[in-house]
């Protein structure tokens, strides 16, 4: 198991969970997000367990030392976009019920490499207003309806005050031209605060969905993200190799921030041939939206 005792807006002791998971009948080897070596616990297991938010999800998805181990998700997190773009949307109970029963989909890792050197990503690379949104955000929230709520609130802000930034993109040989307000290289339907940037994305398929904002689609973007009906009024283009030209600014691999050179950059994107294996439980029971 995999976990971030940190998850959540209200994050709950582990103890009761994994006792919920030895009455089921799994052996758990406990490994805490950010602390523990994932590789090296994970040598040799039958079954991961992702028992956090998104991050957690990333690190073990990339990080297990046997990719055709499978992975099972209980999702602790305020928004849990991986684990609702793969269809797992149950309680924590429900879904360790109905592990037994599991379907199998595949869920594919990307490769960024840049002046950082390579590295994975599981939902998106970005550019631009959601970056700055971040940076926005009220950080105290209550409930992780609240803090999605909080989130959605600084992106239509920080949207609607974002300075236009050159940088070229290439998907698969065409090239588009800026400026932009917003960049996002995408693997799954929803980022950040549940936004959904890519709605026709398929986590298990080899393309990346790419949303490229521009400042004439400022106003109707702004109006799109107080309801979210349909999808973003802007550009969406699919590519299996994304390649990133620009100068000095900041580059958000899934969550993490990293600020690039001031010097010309270039970085490329790519998803990895051997995606990993994540189990789905049958039953499932909706969560609100």
């Amino acid at each position: 198991m995999v976990h971030n005792p940190n998850a959540g807006t209200e994050p709950e002791p582990i103890e009761p969970l994994i006792a919920d998971l030895e009455e089921a009948g799994y052996a758990i080897t406990y490994c805490e997000h950010g602390k523990d070596d994932i590789a090296a616990a994970s040598a040799g297991m039958e079954l991961i367990i992702a028992a956090g938010g998104d991050g957690t999800v990333t690190s073990a998805a990339s990080e297990i030392s046997d990719r055709s181990v499978p992975i099972a998700i209980l999702p602790l997190g305020g928004s849990n976009n991986i684990a609702r773009a793969l269809g797992i949307r149950q309680s924590t109970c429900d879904i360790i019920a109905g592990l037994g029963k599991a379907r199998e989909r595949k869920l594919t890792i990307g490769t960024i490499l840049g002046p950082f050197g390579m590295r994975a990503f599981v939902e998106a690379v970005g550019l631009g207003a959601l970056n700055d949104a971040i940076e926005m955000v009220d950080e105290d929230p209550e409930t992780p309806e609240e803090k999605r709520e909080n989130g959605r609130v600084a992106f239509r802000d920080a949207l609607a005050g974002a300075a236009p930034f050159d940088c070229d993109v290439d998907i698969d040989g065409t090239r588009f031209e800026g400026p932009w307000l917003l960049i996002e290289v995408l693997n799954i339907a929803a980022i950040g605060p549940r936004l959904p940037f890519a709605p026709r994305a398929d986590p298990g398929d080899n393309v990346l969905d790419v949303l490229l904002v521009k400042a004439s689609d400022r106003l109707a973007m702004t109006t799109w993200a107080e309801h979210f009906s349909g999808p973003p009024p802007a550009r969406i283009e699919g590519g299996c190799r994304i390649l990133l030209k620009g100068q000095a600014m900041r580059v958000r691999i899934d969550d993490r921030p990293l600020d690039l050179p001031g010097e010309p950059w270039t970085i490329e994107l790519h998803l990895d041939e051997t995606p990993v294996t994540v189990l789905v439980p049958g039953e499932r029971k909706e969560e609100p939206a």
